[in-house]
């Protein structure tokens, strides 16, 4: 079967495999104007390690792009099959666009995100798949992308979603004079009955802790050890830190995990004991958080995403209440696009696989 790489080449763009070309895909990433976490290779390795866990056939196909010779883009890009039928994502999530070196010239960065698009119609058309969707989350630049053009040019149609964000730039007394009213007294009463603890070193004993405590709140097994590993490896390679609460006996409470990038924070997963939900464990562990990621010198802190009712029809109640918890802390809501994109009826004589 054609692979990723044999597809690229016939559209006359020249690619290489991401796990064949680990250091360009960081050559990139460190040329970059604005680093979103969920370009980094490990974040495409977890997304990969989670979404096998939960079942179905994962083909990572995440690319790097060169020009005259050179590494100028990378682009988390995958596609799976589940009884019959196929998908295409970026390891589980709408496809990213490719992101491109500062340097490069606008001419031919949408001259590439044409081809793309042309690349994943004939992807599409040979997994049979009739539309797929790509997302744009905030990134530092001024108006609508490129990609964003090209996708309404093609036909395609953009939905719009939240994303909560704190602007780390300013003061931490700036940062929490945004909070909620009510979190300022609940943060300074978390302080006075819980130790707070930062594990910024790979302590396999307390990250054991904290996947237990996950573990217990959840009542079963929710991902695979592999995805707890791949997160302490960011530990050890400074890439991520671990915001942890103790009570008076040293038996922690509640954690919650953070990634980063020089330009973004990003809240990955938490846990927290249910019999302390009555007490400001979330509201301190994020307080910390910020601080840990100010300390950092990163730009922006990615708190979440805020649903609506009115956007997702099957939303529950936790998600809705969860979504207002980390309002309560943001500086900024900016929009993510959702682009559905429609595949032609025209066909390429082209069978698509993976290397």
């Amino acid at each position: 079967m054609n692979s990723i790489k044999e597809i690229s080449s016939s559209f006359g763009l020249y690619v290489k495999l991401r796990l064949d070309a680990l250091q360009d895909w960081a050559h990139v990433l460190e040329r970059v104007s604005y680093f979103p976490v969920m370009y980094r290779n490990r974040s495409v390795e977890f997304q990969m390690a989670y979404q096998r866990w939960h079942g179905g056939e994962w083909h990572d196909n995440s690319l790097v792009i060169y020009w005259d010779s050179k590494p100028v883009a990378v682009w988390p890009l995958s596609y799976m099959s589940k009884d019959g039928d196929f998908k295409i994502t970026s390891q589980g999530l709408p496809v990213l666009p490719p992101l491109y070196v500062n340097s490069f010239s606008r001419i031919s960065c949408k001259r590439i995100n044409k081809i793309c698009f042309d690349i994943l119609e004939s992807l599409a058309i040979n997994l049979g798949v009739s539309s797929w969707e790509s997302e744009e989350s905030f990134n530092s630049s001024k108006g609508f992308s490129d990609w964003h053009m090209e996708a309404m040019a093609r036909k395609s149609t953009c939905l719009v979603r939240h994303d909560l964000f704190i602007d780390l730039s300013m003061n931490l007394g700036l940062i929490k004079q945004n909070f909620r009213k009510s979190y300022k007294s609940l943060i300074t009463s978390g302080m006075k009955k819980w130790s707070v603890k930062v594990l910024n070193v790979p302590d396999e004993l307390t990250w054991n802790e904290f996947k237990d405590l996950h573990y217990y709140v959840a009542g079963r097994k929710t991902r695979s050890d592999e995805t707890w590993d791949i997160h302490l490896r960011d530990i050890e390679d400074q890439e991520g830190f671990l915001i942890y609460l103790q009570d008076d006996i040293g038996k922690m409470v509640g954690g919650g995990f953070f990634n980063f990038t020089k330009d973004e924070g990003f809240y990955a997963v938490a846990a927290y004991d249910r019999n302390h939900f009555d007490h400001p464990l979330g509201h301190l562990i994020q307080y910390r958080a910020i601080q840990e990621l100010k300390d950092r010198g990163v730009s922006w802190y990615k708190i979440g995403q805020r649903p609506y009712q009115s956007e997702v029809l099957e939303l529950s109640e936790k998600e809705i209440s969860i979504g207002d918890f980390k309002q309560g802390f943001c500086s900024h809501v900016f929009p993510r696009f959702i682009l559905k994109h429609p595949v032609s009826n025209h066909h390429y004589n082209l069978v698509a696989g993976s290397d």
